[in-house]
This record gives C-alpha cells, sequence and structure tokens, in this order.
C-alpha cells in the first residue's frame, strides 16, 4: 500500500510540493536561529577557566585601588615568574564604530585593562601593530571587532572623550568576546572619564581547586565587599538574558511558521485522499485493511516532511554555518559581540524530529478519513 502510495506522487506532484516547501522553509529557519543561539552560547564559553575568576564588589562606588590591591596579595592568586600577581583591575565603557556591511552606527566594548591582562589571559596574543603605551591614548583592537567593523585599522582614529585614540595594534587568539572587544590601559581611561574605580577584576588562580577557598576568605573580610565568581559561571549568568531572548526568539518565529507548516501538510494530505477516494476504495476491496491504508498514508506525509527536513537543513548548512555575524550581547549589553554561527548535529536531530512530526499529525486526520472511507460509497460515485 505504501509503495502504490508513493509510485502515485509524481501524479499529485502540487500536493506533495506544498508539504515539502512548507517543512524546508520551517527547518531552514529554524536551524538558523538555533545556529545564532548555539553560536552565542559557544563564544561566551570560550572565555571561560575554571581556573579564572572574576571579582565584582557590592559597593555601588565600585573597586577601590585599595581592594583590588588587597586581592593581589591573597595566596591563591597565581603569580609570574617576575612574581608580580596576575590579576588586571578593568573598566568598561562603549566606543562609537560602524558596521562595514551597511556602515550603522554601533557601539562595541571598551575594555580598560591593567598590565598583567594578556599575561592572565593566555590564549590571547598580538598578531599586528604593537601594544598600546600606558599614559596615552592608544588601544588595539581584537580580531572579530576589526573584521566586522570599521575604522579599526591600524592607524585610524577613534573618538571618545577627551580626544581620538588610535589604533595600534591587532590581537586575536579568542574564540570568545573578547575577541569583539577594544582593549587599552585602564589608567589612561580612568584619567580621561575622572573616575578613580575599577567595574571588575579579573585574576588567574594557581588552580581551580582553590576557588572556595578564595571566596571562603573574601567573605570573612565584609569591609572588602567582594563577590568572587569562577569565569565559566559569571559569564553564564551575565549571558543568560540575551541567551534567552534569542531562544524565545528562535521558538518564537518557527513555532509560527511550524503551524503553518502543520496546516499546510493537512489540506495537501486530505486533498491527496480526496483525489484518491476511488483508487483507496478499490484498494479496501480487493483486502487491504483499514489500519493499513491509514499507516500508509502517515508514512507518505513523514516522507515528504523527513525530504523537506533534509532540503531545509542543506540551505541552511550551506547559507549561515560559520557566518559572522555581530548582536547585542557584549560586556555591556548595548554593546555588539562577534559570533559565528553554530549548526550542531543536535539542532540538525532536533529540526529532522519536528518536520518528521510536523509530517505525522498533519496527515494523521486525512489517514482516518481514508481508513473510515465506505467503499460501497465510493465505488457507486464510479
Amino acid at each position: 500500500m505504501t509503495a502504490i502510495n508513493l509510485r502515485s506522487i509524481p501524479l499529485r506532484r502540487g500536493n506533495s510540493l506544498v508539504i515539502i516547501v512548507g517543512i524546508a522553509g520551517v527547518v531552514a529557519v529554524l536551524v538558523s536561529v538555533l545556529a545564532m543561539v548555539a553560536g552565542f552560547r559557544t563564544t561566551i564559553r570560550n572565555d571561560g577557566r575554571a581556573d579564572r575568576v572574576t571579582v565584582l564588589t557590592r559597593a555601588s562606588s565600585g573597586l577601590s585601588r585599595e581592594m583590588v590591591a588587597d586581592l593581589a596579595e591573597a595566596p591563591e592568586i597565581l603569580h609570574d615568574t617576575r612574581d608580580r600577581p596576575l590579576v588586571s583591575a578593568e573598566i568598561v565603557l562603549v566606543a562609537p564604530v560602524s558596521r562595514r556591511s551597511d556602515h550603522s552606527d554601533v557601539n562595541v566594548t571598551l575594555r580598560g585593562v591593567g598590565p598583567q591582562y594578556f599575561a592572565e589571559r593566555p590564549e590571547l596574543r598580538l598578531v599586528a601593530g604593537r601594544m598600546f603605551h600606558p599614559g596615552t591614548q592608544e588601544l588595539i583592537a581584537g580580531s572579530a571587532a576589526y573584521a566586522q567593523f570599521a575604522g579599526l585599522e591600524i592607524g585610524d582614529s577613534i573618538r571618545l572623550q577627551d580626544g581620538d585614540w588610535t589604533v595600534v595594534g591587532r590581537f586575536d587568539g579568542s574564540k570568545g568576546g573578547r575577541a569583539s572587544e577594544l582593549v587599552t590601559d585602564a589608567q589612561t581611561v580612568m584619567s580621561v572619564y575622572k573616575t578613580d574605580t575599577f567595574n571588575s577584576v579579573d585574576a588567574l588562580l594557581r588552580s581551580a581547586d582553590v576557588l572556595e577557598r578564595l571566596q571562603a576568605r573574601v567573605a570573612k573580610d565584609p569591609a572588602l565587599r567582594l563577590e568572587i565568581h569562577g569565569e565559566p559561571e559569571y559569564l553564564e549568568t551575565e549571558a543568560s538574558d540575551i541567551d534567552h531572548l534569542l531562544q524565545v526568539v528562535a521558538y518564537g518565529i518557527g513555532s509560527i511558521m511550524a503551524l503553518g507548516a502543520l496546516f499546510g501538510a493537512l489540506n495537501s494530505m486530505h486533498s491527496a485522499v480526496v483525489a484518491r477516494t476511488v483508487e483507496i476504495a478499490t484498494l479496501r476491496a480487493i483486502g487491504f485493511e483499514p489500519g493499513t491504508v491509514a499507516l500508509a498514508v502517515l508514512i507518505e506525509a513523514t516522507l515528504l516532511a523527513l525530504t523537506g527536513a533534509l532540503i531545509g537543513v542543506a540551505i541552511a548548512y550551506t547559507a549561515f554555518s560559520g557566518v559572522t555575524i555581530s548582536t547585542l550581547g557584549g560586556a555591556l549589553f548595548d554593546t555588539q559581540m562577534v559570533y559565528s554561527l553554530t549548526v550542531t548535529k543536535s539542532i540538525i536531530v532536533a529540526a529532522i524530529a519536528i518536520a518528521c512530526t510536523l509530517g505525522l499529525v498533519g496527515g494523521l486526520v486525512p489517514a482516518v478519513r481514508a481508513a473510515r472511507l465506505s467503499v460501497v460509497d465510493a465505488l457507486h460515485e464510479i
């Protein structure tokens, strides 16, 4: 019965294409948007190390220099070969740039860092130009920011408070959000912006095992008013709002399109059953059971949906996998973070499963109608 149904598909090309095209559209959109979610999550997680911490303060005034100095003296902090603690006190602001693609004005993260920033983040390295000189209005750009935004060539200037800042170098090595940022000297930024406190401190620990000990040590001194978070945990928490928004968009759009595809499959399979009323009645008359007829209709609908799913996956993977975009989600949520869309195996499997479910549900009512078809009435119409 299934073979008979499948062989007759070319005779019902229009109805079949409605299902295939509808499902392909749903899957292509769903895969591409979920790839955005996966790419964002991957980029956030790539910045995290279990032996690195982010230190914040519960005080609204920020982290003072004294707080930073006290933290740097903690025995859990790793030191370099010159016995300097691998601690970077940081201040985060925004810098105006424009996208290369459409020249629209956006903001990127401007991160003022301490002298040990690149030592406590060994994954980052200078790949072009030179390092900024402390005390001067110079900065370096992350490779992802350079690729996505205009005006970040070495020698270009960016208009910030108190004049132009010159791009003198470019760094790379991070597959995370840090490569979307501009980096400069924290002390210079604080002087220009007339502030004397830091937003946060990043520090490299002797090992990940000492994190709880450092947290306990800080908790015993309420005067410090510090909160210490493992970097992976901190990044997940900070990105949760944007991640949730992306998921709402993904599943919201996917649900609306899936509903349309479901009705398309339902109508198409219903039309196919109506068009084949006499044929189905004849098959019933020569001995095919109602359940067999219904199962054949369901298998046909599912196979058509599977075909559409495979086409949709192919379109999404070819058009979007690895494509670099920028969207809100940087260190400040009104700044851009650059990341690549990532089509994972789990996304593909989930999309195909959803598509097959849509085909199965869409074929259910027509299958029941085919099974309940009155043989006598149908053949009487011949």
